[in-house]
């Protein structure tokens, strides 16, 4: 189930004012509130980096006579990295795995042999958060990073006020992010085929 914006801010506020006196709330949660969309984008850069990265994917046409090199980033306007190496042919509404490409410096290095329809997965970079940004958007992330993005908020919004919870609620953040574990991606199998005719 996704997770919205608002849920992330209620839950960083709830964090910060646990052991606050509430009649501070109201001056310290526009403080907060304002300090949030950074802290959430850094939150939100590390996990997408290390943890869950947002796997997305984009058509490319081939040709005969088309370019052997194109940057990924002219077609995808959010992409980040490459990423673990996938891509599909498509044919009659089916994908096959292809082979035989590369990713170098943002390219996608297209091999002599491919032709027609291919569909290629890169690593997203995660929308930026602003004051903005309705309360009602969903985190582009999976459910099982974005319940910890509060911790990580509440870590760097808390650093003045209290190095001690900051610290704590950093090392909790941390622990969490270490026990993620994303799903598989990239082109597997159990057998294998040379490219070049070798046997």
């Amino acid at each position: 189930m996704p997770v919205t914006w608002g849920e992330v801010k209620q839950a960083t506020l709830q964090k910060l004012f646990a052991a606050q006196d509430p009649l501070t709330r109201n001056e310290a949660a526009i403080r907060y509130t304002e300090g949030m969309p950074q802290a959430a984008n850094e939150g939100l850069a590390l996990l997408c980096a290390e943890n869950l990265p947002l796997r997305r994917c984009v058509s490319v046409t081939v040709t005969a006579d088309g370019p052997r090199a194109v940057e990924l980033a002219q077609l995808a306007p959010d992409f980040w990295r490459a990423g673990e190496p996938e891509a599909y042919r498509k044919e009659e509404g089916r994908l096959f795995c292809a082979g035989g490409f590369a990713f170098a410096a943002g390219r996608l290095l297209i091999p002599p042999h491919w032709r027609g329809e291919y569909e290629i997965w890169y690593d997203a970079a995660p929308s930026r958060l602003s004051a903005d940004t309705p309360d009602e958007e969903e985190l582009p992330v999976e459910q099982q990073a974005a319940v910890i993005l509060p911790l990580y908020m509440a870590s760097q919004l808390y650093k003045d006020d209290d190095s001690a919870l900051a610290t704590a609620y950093r090392n909790e953040f941390e622990a969490a992010r270490a026990a993620l574990r994303g799903l598989n991606t990239g082109v597997r199998a159990e057998s294998w085929a040379s490219l070049s005719g070798w046997t």
